[in-house]
């Protein structure tokens, strides 16, 4: 079975140790996957606060606007949070 998948994609999980299983299954499906935590948040449509992460290809880490893209079509509520974590990505 082959499946596309536009890189980087964004998601949100409650809890911060819920990364490294999504770490250890990105690996699996394709070792050149990345995953890291991008900032905390909540969504646009309410709730409480989660940490946010990115998946993107080894050796192509995003920009600013690829990773706010990202974070927007996931969910991201830019009008009341900030990213501080993810700017790390592009600024090395």
């Amino acid at each position: 079975m082959k499946a596309q998948v536009e890189l980087p994609q964004a998601f949100s999980v409650r809890d911060e140790n819920e990364f490294y299983p999504i770490r250890h299954l990105m690996a699996r499906l394709n070792p050149r996957l990345l995953v890291t935590q991008v900032g905390t948040g909540g969504h646009t449509n309410g709730g409480c606060t989660v940490f946010w992460g990115l998946v993107y290809l080894e050796g192509q880490p995003p920009g600013r606007k690829e990773v706010e893209a990202a974070l927007a079509a996931a969910g991201f509520d830019f009008t009341r949070n900030l990213l501080t974590k993810a700017s790390e990505l592009w600024t090395g």
